[in-house]
């Protein structure tokens, strides 16, 4: 059995070491587990770039590299386009997700097409889970995808889903779970939600969700939203 982590990345040469060490030693200890790294290195100018070619010596990982910088929600894509295992986890690469997880949704595989994290004891900041709240709300009315937290990227899929969600025309650039878990509902695949204890961030800030940024994704999220449920879904 083998699954692909994908991580988008973009200036994290802080978090990123660290992150790939844990995950690897821990991911060694599943028995019957083949997992490879693929990391979409998304245009970082703090040097993330040259640390993960010195990690490829050591870890198996698969590197997707652009010319330009193409956004969180088309570098998961990339990362999905260039996985093939039975199985892709994908998640932020700023060290808030709890391994432990992915032992539950492990067990989970067989019976749930998408696999999903929802925090509890968010660790950032309230204005961020004040847009999410009012995102939700709209999201529900518009999908109805049965899910706690649908803008966290903490999510496993199967085959089956990824390979027919990994090339449709992003419409949130800003919200790849949004729009992944939308899609993923429109197609007819089922879901399963796993509580998770939010960790803090170990090194810098977030790149997408500040707050004087807020205005402009929340426009382009809505946008994105009313795109998808009429006209490109």
């Amino acid at each position: 059995m083998k699954i692909s982590i994908v991580f988008p990345i973009h200036n994290e040469y802080e978090n990123l070491y660290s992150l790939i060490e844990d995950w690897d030693s821990k991911l060694k200890l599943i028995s019957n587990l083949n997992y490879e790294f693929v990391l979409v290195e998304d245009g970082s100018t703090d040097g993330t770039k040259e640390l993960i070619k010195k990690l490829k010596r050591k870890y198996n990982i698969k590197l997707i590299t652009g010319k330009s910088r193409k956004g969180f929600s088309k570098a998961v894509q990339d990362g999905l386009k260039n996985a093939n295992s039975e199985y892709v986890l994908m998640m932020d690469s700023d060290g808030q997700c709890d391994f432990k997880k992915i032992l539950e949704f492990w067990k989970h595989r067989k019976n749930y097409d998408s696999i999903n994290a929802y925090r509890i004891r968010r660790k950032d900041f309230a204005y961020r889970r004040v847009f999410s709240s009012v995102c939700y709300f709209i999201y529900n009315i518009l999908f109805q995808v049965p899910l706690k937290d649908p803008s966290f990227t903490f999510i496993m899929v199967n085959k089956k889903v990824y390979k027919s969600l990994n090339n449709y025309k992003v419409q949130c650039p800003d919200g790849f779970s949004w729009e992944f878990n939308a899609r993923s509902k429109m197609k007819g695949f089922n879901f399963k939600n796993i509580p998770m204890t939010h960790k803090k961030r170990p090194f810098g800030d977030t790149k997408i969700y500040t707050y004087s940024n807020l205005p402009g994704i929340a426009f382009r999220h809505f946008v994105g939203m009313i795109k998808i449920k009429f006209f490109f879904g």
